[in-house]
């Protein structure tokens, strides 16, 4: 199974990933279902898990009655592995895909809320030469292998009839992609924000020829709670789920302000991320418990699965209702 991270966007911005944090406040009366102690969760400093920081600048963990919330940083999935075998964290943040491979290693975690999903944040970029998805049959390409990058290019080749095989590829970060697009040595790439804005912006001749937009869902993130967290600590993630809610709602009414707190978490500038934020939507409670329940479960979650078999990223096929625990969220 390929072990890659889903989101690295410090590389190209030149941020530095910071250590462990954690916050901790008198939670008032009114809030005090949480159960005490430190919510631990693993977290890629990725803007589509975003409200997590909103969350933490803004006191709305203390609000909804948690004691503390500790993010622990990584940047390769395999550390991630790493640090959810280590039995010693609540929950991670994860894209659908890689929650199947996490659900490999262990059946014991649960998606308990869907976080995002990419419209054009993730996407094929193309030299000024390339007109369509089919005109990349023999021509380079470079991406991530085992990353959103590799669903999405592989949704796009089904769609116009075509199999990687048709393509020239080479396993190229998502970091390193648009230099090499850039400097000629591809054809095209297939990445996310803030590499694609970067790439278009220093080489506005280059054509963006296919984003996430065209498979809604299929490029998304989910709040993964263990099996043991959803016994023990009921409280406390129902109160996570909460804050993720009351996050979702402070960004619908005030952006700006909140995607200076997100661009600060995940290391970066605000100016640096332009419209990258236009490139992603974030998901409602509202929206969490008609899809949770609908549409992600009936057709997101198996379309994803099909794919991740299809390359080869995970070995059997899950059940959403095996996988799906929307106990916390019904509670709201």
């Amino acid at each position: 199974m390929t072990n890659i991270s889903r989101r690295n966007m410090l590389a190209l911005m030149g941020g530095t990933l910071a250590a462990p944090y954690i916050i901790t406040s008198k939670a008032s009366a009114a809030a005090s279902a949480a159960e005490p102690g430190i919510f631990k969760m693993s977290i890629q400093p990725w803007i589509g898990y975003g409200m997590w920081y909103v969350a933490q600048e803004k006191g709305i963990f203390a609000a909804n009655g948690l004691e503390g919330v500790e993010f622990i940083p990584f940047t390769e999935d395999a550390a991630n592995l790493a640090i959810l075998a280590s039995g010693e964290i609540q929950a991670t943040n994860s894209a659908t895909h890689n929650v199947l491979q996490h659900l490999q290693e262990s059946p014991d975690y649960h998606i308990a809320l869907i976080e995002d999903y990419s419209t054009t944040a993730d996407a094929i970029v193309s030299a000024k030469t390339v007109n369509s998805v089919a005109d990349l049959k023999g021509k380079s390409i470079a991406f991530e292998e085992g990353t959103t990058s590799h669903l999405l290019i592989a949704d796009a080749l089904k769609k116009a009839g075509m199999k990687l095989s048709d393509l020239n590829w080479t396993k190229t970060p998502a970091s390193q992609a648009a230099a090499a697009l850039l400097s000629g040595s591809t054809d095209a790439m297939v990445t996310y924000e803030p590499y694609v804005s970067t790439a278009l912006k220093a080489d506005p001749s280059l054509k963006l020829l296919y984003t996430a937009a065209e498979s809604p869902g299929l490029i998304s993130d989910c709040f993964v709670v263990t099996t043991r967290t959803l016994k023990e600590r009921p409280g406390q993630v129902r109160a996570m789920v909460k804050s993720w809610g009351d996050a979702v709602d402070l960004y619908n009414k005030n952006p700006q302000e909140c995607q200076a707190i997100i661009a600060k978490g995940v290391g970066s500038d605000p100016s640096e991320l332009g419209s990258t934020f236009e490139g992603v939507h974030y998901y409602t409670l509202a929206e969490n418990k008609a899809l949770l329940s609908g549409e992600y479960a009936a057709k997101t979650f198996p379309a994803v699965n099909a794919a991740s078999l299809e390359l080869g990223l995970i070995k059997k096929a899950f059940e959403a209702k095996d996988v799906i625990d929307t106990t916390a969220l019904s509670s709201l």
